[in-house]
């Protein structure tokens, strides 16, 4: 019973069954490492971008054979809802074995990568293609995946499967095509002619021709350095991560200012990919660094609540009047204490479009949280025990719509890379959903206090450097 001479003359079959979803431009995935030659057709065929989807399949406790979800190459864990529910299992109960597969995919992730940036599949019609289903479990899993990483569309192909695995596919997936269903179902392998394995390096060769071939799709993110004269004339370092493609004048984009703690400065590791990821996703992140702090003149002992404010003022307005910034959808990220830097500032500028803030040190700020307008995402680490009481009485106090993500068993560095990534993905999805989509029923905030357009912001330098390595 074999159909196919090859995964080429397999995908090429898929493709023009594919063909209809030319006009809706989607993102194509392979599955490592047997997907991706058929996916790297498929997308040609609709003349769509190509991507893999990096995932490891995560088990029932006790039944190695009971795929219940996934862990991607950020540590992001999805589950499959059904299975979960018949094992009655939650994702955190997953985090122990997703830490152990997550660091197996790290070194594939290495690779490819270098080769071929992740595409962002927020918003789109996404085909995630494999060159086979068996059990369901793998496809399921990416499902699940992509699902949870905001896809608007999930279509799955493959050229051949089990009949009754491809059912369990229908239960999730928007669209399910799978030509060949035979109902006498013996292998993937028995549908072609040859099956060899993909291996890696192979992988890496179809990447590596790929991007190739379409360098202005794989732009990465640009860093440029901006200085700010800030109050007592001292200057204020920030570091602007820029989206793929944008230039001077560009734009307008959304932008997101970061709010360092104390101890730290606007390289922090938790910051930095907040806001490259946010930079890939069409916002701008503006990592400022407080008086005292990093490359910023002054000492730390001046760094004080009201001269971190006066700081953030001072870059706020810098930022609302370049060009390339929609000053619309501004929104601010911050931590510890310039978390209630950030929620102080919120609340005299309601111009402030949405606001993270992680791990708050709340020192009675109640009326401010009154003030506060902006959409607002609380985050806070489980086992950060000593700010517990802080973090609930904001909750409890803000008067702005906004939700409390509590990350579980964490710290408050999120040093582990599941806990990351959760606190990550969970900082950049919301600050995008309410900067590039305003809600039409939000009550339109009063003017903010007037900046000249025609006032150009005070910036020493504007240079570009090499973006540092994700």
């Amino acid at each position: 019973m074999r159909l196919f001479k090859n995964r080429v003359d397999a995908a090429n079959e898929l493709a023009r069954d594919l063909a209809y979803l030319k006009d809706s431009q989607p993102l194509v995935l392979g599955i490592p490492n047997s997907g991706l030659p058929i996916a790297a057709v498929i997308a040609e065929s609709l003349n769509a971008p190509l991507d893999i989807l990096l995932i490891a399949k995560l088990t029932a406790p006790g039944l190695p054979g009971q795929v219940v979800g996934a862990v991607d190459e950020h540590g992001r864990i999805s589950m499959i809802q059904s299975a979960a529910r018949w094992h009655h299992l939650t994702a955190k109960q997953m985090i122990a074995p997703a830490r152990e597969a997550f660091a197996e995919l790290q070194g594939r992730r290495a690779r490819f990568r270098a080769v071929l940036p992740e595409t962002s599949v927020r918003g789109k019609t996404v085909v995630v293609v494999d060159h086979g289903v068996e059990t369901g479990a793998t496809m399921l899993a990416a499902i699940a995946s992509v699902r949870d990483r905001g896809a608007r569309k999930v279509v799955t192909a493959a050229p051949a499967g089990c009949g009754k695995a491809t059912w369990q596919l229908h239960e999730t997936a928007d669209t399910v095509v799978i030509p060949h269903t035979p109902s006498t179902f013996k292998g993937i392998e028995h549908f072609y002619k040859d099956f060899r394995e993909v291996h890696d390096h192979e992988v890496e060769m179809i990447l590596q021709r790929w991007a190739a071939a379409r360098p202005e799709h794989h732009a990465g993110v640009r860093t440029i350095v901006m200085r700010v004269i800030g109050p007592e004339q001292r200057v204020l370092f920030c570091e602007l991560d820029m989206p793929p493609g944008a230039s001077r004048g560009s734009g307008p984009y959304p932008a997101v200012i970061f709010a360092h703690s104390l101890e730290s400065d606007g390289r922090s590791p938790r910051s930095v990919p907040i806001s490259r990821r946010l930079a890939k996703r069409g916002v701008i992140g503006v990592r400022m660094e407080f008086t005292g702090h990093g490359h910023s003149e002054g000492t730390i002992e001046e760094a004080t609540d009201d001269r971190m404010l006066a700081d953030l003022q001072t870059v706020y307005e810098n930022v609302c009047i370049l060009q390339e910034v929609d000053e619309k959808k501004v929104g601010l990220n911050g931590s510890g204490t310039g978390g209630m830097v950030a929620l102080r500032f919120a609340a005299r500028q309601p111009q402030v479009a949405a606001m993270v803030i992680r791990g708050p040190i709340f020192g009675g700020e109640l009326e401010a949280a009154h003030d506060v307008r902006a959409p607002t995402l609380l985050i806070h680490a489980e086992r950060d025990t000593a700010l517990s009481d802080s973090v609930h009485t904001l909750d409890a106090e803000l008067a702005s719509t906004h939700q409390l993500l509590e990350i579980p068993e964490s710290s408050r560095r999120f040093n582990d890379p599941i806990s990351l990534e959760l606190m990550v993905s969970a900082s950049v999805d919301w600050l995008v959903d309410h900067l590039t989509t305003i809600p039409p029923h939000r009550p339109h905030p009063p003017p903010p206090p007037a900046v000249s357009k025609e006032q150009p912001p005070v910036i020493e330098t504007m240079t570009r450097r090499p973006s540092p390595t994700e």
